[in-house]
């Protein structure tokens, strides 16, 4: 009887302590609202683009040393970009995608096309790791840090 009770304790702890199943599902998810995401930038249409943005997000842009933080600031960077632009494509290179539990990361590189309105256009090449976390079902971006790759001389 002690040996029956001690193996289904053991069973339960085991079945606890196992890490969460990832469904594929949650990877193609995941994708699926960063690619919106980015489709919506490309378009300008912020409210596309905030519906995947957690209130409470934190990003590091590659243009400043500090951090914007919640929803409404990155609003307002977003806007002053788009203000002083034409147009702005973002082209992915070698997205990746993995999840862990609730949590997502979007990790890869980007060009992107810039053409101010007064001025030519250049291109820029930068990297990035968004970090999504699964909110009622929903992946919601809550940091992200871009940044420059160098060009050389």
């Amino acid at each position: 009887m002690v040996y029956k009770c001690m193996l289904l304790i053991m069973a339960v702890v085991t079945i606890f302590c196992l890490p969460l199943p990832v469904r594929g599902d949650d990877v193609a998810d995941l994708k699926a609202t960063f690619e919106q995401a980015i489709k919506a930038l490309n378009a300008g249409d912020l409210d596309a683009y905030l519906a995947t943005v957690h209130d409470q997000e934190l990003a590091f842009g590659p243009d400043s040393p500090f951090a914007r933080e919640g929803k409404a600031a990155t609003r307002q960077g977003l806007q002053t970009l788009l203000a002083n632009h034409e147009s702005i494509t973002r082209t992915l290179i070698n997205p990746q995608f993995r999840v862990i539990g609730t949590t997502g990361l979007a990790w890869g590189h980007v060009a992107a096309n810039f053409k101010p309105k007064d001025g030519p256009m250049h291109t820029t090449f930068t990297r990035y790791l968004f970090t999504y976390v699964k909110v009622e079902g929903k992946w919601l971006l809550v940091a992200s840090h871009i940044s420059r790759i160098p060009t050389g001389s």
